[in-house]
């Protein structure tokens, strides 16, 4: 009676240690990626959700895929193409697979500067085209 107590309460203090973990910090991401998709005019609420969610997952997390290429572009769609190349080059260290990518992102950052963002083709990644 004591021994089939005892396994219970192992397999219990098991499983509750198989509890799921996120390995990435998203915060609000999915809801105002919905609202900025519904409400292009939301894009200052959204870059703050990116914002936010970047200053949350540096200190003790990995900022979670794509995160840093979005606030790029979103910050290159309003003109600062500075910026954008900055978190363009973040992405590419965070996340070395995509550095061909970022590349070529970053190439067109520096050769749209004079351009107007509307005449660059520039969009978010997560905006459709037509």
């Amino acid at each position: 009676m004591k021994a089939s107590r005892l396994s219970i309460l192992a397999i219990a203090v098991i499983c509750a240690g198989c509890g799921q973990t996120t390995k990435y910090y998203w915060g609000n991401y999915s809801k105002s990626l919905y609202d900025y998709q519904q409400n292009p005019t939301t894009q200052a609420s959204h870059q703050a959700a990116l914002e936010s969610i970047i200053a949350s997952g540096e200190p003790t997390r990995k900022v979670p895929p794509g995160i840093y290429a979005e606030l790029g572009y979103l910050k290159l769609s309003s003109g600062d193409s500075g910026g954008a190349i900055a978190l363009f080059e973040k992405e590419k260290s965070a996340w070395p697979e995509s550095a061909l990518m970022m590349d070529k992102a970053v190439l067109n950052a520096r050769e749209g500067k004079d351009k107007p963002p509307a005449a660059t083709g520039v969009t978010p990644a997560s905006l459709p085209t037509s």
